[in-house]
């Protein structure tokens, strides 16, 4: 069981305290341009709750909309949100300008916290029903990547078809060669399943209100096309979340709780995940054990004496995860307010 695994860590020198773990890895933040020259014939990779999110604003809407593309383009560009259209974006029957300024403040943020930078945009063609980019989507696509020194841009075109009510959503990907001046080329899309790591973080922050984060749920896949493929898209299995996004999260948990304790944070590696030490009052520290499985639950809270050695489980919320930076911070004053210790 996990509870006498982390009490055996806990208690492996019940008349010390334990030692200082290294700090946490200090997270640089997203180049401004992808290291190298991307290639046309890898496939785009976006996660299902983004293209449902896609799909959904589409849907929503009778005249052209679109938002904004953020992922990262190691191999094949992946999309880790794909977000609404700001609140100055313009919108009619046949043309549709992205909001800038609000495109930057969601870059900064999505950058230093995530590593994720804008690589494109999708907007909807429904009057035009056109399913490739138009001269004036190339034309801006293309202005828009020499001025940020892209080498590659993803453009994605959305039409609709159907009844209103319960439209079907084609996705026409289109891959843009900035180091040339050819034509962009169609994608082959690679879907996986579940949602993307970063807008669940996001959602267990309660950051970006504005974009809905949970408005792709009740949109269903099987209204949903790639292409001019006649079935919804086949999902790939979820992949493991990788160990930057991972590490990303409890970088910022430790932040949290470094800002709440006035003091570092102790940072464990277990067979498990990890142990986060936060200092109470001295000697009385919170040990929180996490899952390394993404969203990396807290398995288990105890409150260290290290005067005498001892640890206590304390009571957590169940389904408590890292992410939930404000749920866990109220586990660490509702602990520190106890027994007099704050």
């Amino acid at each position: 069981m996990v509870i006498k695994r982390i009490t055996s860590f806990l208690g492996r020198r019940r008349s010390k305290a334990l030692a200082p773990s290294a700090p946490a890895p200090r997270v640089d933040r997203a180049p401004a341009t992808p290291p190298a020259r991307p290639a046309a014939s890898k496939p785009l990779v976006i996660w299902e709750s983004e293209l449902r999110a896609i799909a959904a604003e589409a849907a929503a809407w009778t005249v052209e909309t679109g938002g904004d593309l953020f992922g990262r383009w190691p191999d094949n560009p992946t999309v880790f949100l794909a977000t609404k259209a700001g609140p100055n974006a313009q919108r009619d029957n046949a043309h549709f300008r992205l909001d800038v300024d609000y495109l930057r403040q969601l870059s900064e943020p999505l950058a230093a916290d995530w590593a994720l930078r804008y690589f494109g945009d999708w907007h909807s063609h429904h009057r035009l029903g056109l399913s490739e980019p138009s001269s004036g989507d190339r034309r801006r696509i293309r202005q828009l990547g020499k001025r940020n020194a892209f080498p590659g841009m993803v453009e994605i075109i959305v039409t609709t078809e159907g009844s209103r009510q319960m439209p079907t959503v084609r996705i026409h990907p289109w891959f843009y060669d900035l180091g040339t001046e050819e034509e962009p080329v169609a994608m082959s899309v690679t879907v996986h399943a579940g949602c993307s790591p970063v807008r669940q973080a996001l959602i267990a922050r309660g950051l970006f209100p504005e974009q809905s984060l949970k408005e792709w749920e009740p949109v269903a896949l099987d209204r949903v096309r790639i292409g001019d493929a006649g079935e919804p898209p086949v999902l790939g299995s979820a992949p493991a979340v990788d160990a930057a996004t991972r590490e990303r999260a409890i970088t910022h948990l430790a932040e949290a709780l470094e800002r709440e304790s006035g003091a570092p944070i102790e940072q464990h590696p277990t067979a498990f995940g990890k142990i986060l030490v936060a200092q109470l009052k001295e000697p009385h520290h919170l040990a929180f054990a996490i899952d390394q499985k993404w969203p990396m639950d807290v398995l288990e809270v105890h409150r260290l004496d290290r005067a005498t050695g001892s640890a206590e489980q304390i009571e957590a919320p169940v389904g408590l995860v890292v992410p939930d930076i404000n749920g866990i911070v109220q586990v660490y004053r509702a602990a520190k307010g106890q027994r007099g210790i704050a």
